[in-house]
């Protein structure tokens, strides 16, 4: 019988973060219908992952069953990652350097590494560059509802960070 190998669209809820022996990030478990589904990810697809804060939220990935012979004795289905496309309701698709804008609420304060507050970590794990002028002029703290502007990368661990340019009409130079 052929396998399938087209990407399916999966939505479920993350329960785990999978890391190889060496400590680096390797997949994703996720509950679909009450059933686990390993979804596998390489160091290629980590510019899609919000992963920070998001174990227990609904994600939808696009991902392909993986029928290699390594996989045929899992206890559960294992999927190669296509693309994340959804993280607690939020697309997950701004693309490096895009302008964006996006609404939250502060979780965390971010710090500079001389110790100045220099943003915040938004509920679904976005890292928001204030600066630390802009956060003087900001005030912002934890519990603080933000509308921000700006143009948007991803971090080294794969959350987005929004270079922002105007927060709350606040504009940041």
């Amino acid at each position: 019988m052929p396998h399938d190998s087209t990407f399916q669209t999966l939505s479920g809820q993350l329960r785990q973060i999978l890391f190889s022996p060496k400590g680096s990030l390797e997949g994703l478990l996720i509950e679909v219908d009450e059933s686990p589904i390993q979804i596998l990810i390489t160091p290629a697809s980590l510019g899609a992952l919000a992963l920070g804060k998001s174990v227990g939220k609904t994600i939808e990935v696009k991902a392909r069953r993986d029928h290699s012979p390594k996989t045929k004795h899992g206890v559960h289905p294992v999927y190669q990652l296509q693309s994340i496309t959804k993280i607690g309701g939020r697309a997950c698709t701004p693309k490096e350097g895009e302008d964006i804008s996006i609404r939250g609420v502060v979780t965390a304060i971010h710090y500079a590494k001389h110790g100045e507050p220099n943003g915040v970590i938004l509920e679904a794990g976005e890292f928001v560059h204030t600066r630390p002028d802009g956060m003087k002029r900001l005030k912002l703290k934890i519990g603080s509802k933000v509308t921000v502007h700006g143009e948007t990368r991803m971090t080294v661990l794969g959350t987005p960070l929004i270079e922002a340019r105007e927060v709350n009409s606040v504009t940041l130079e």
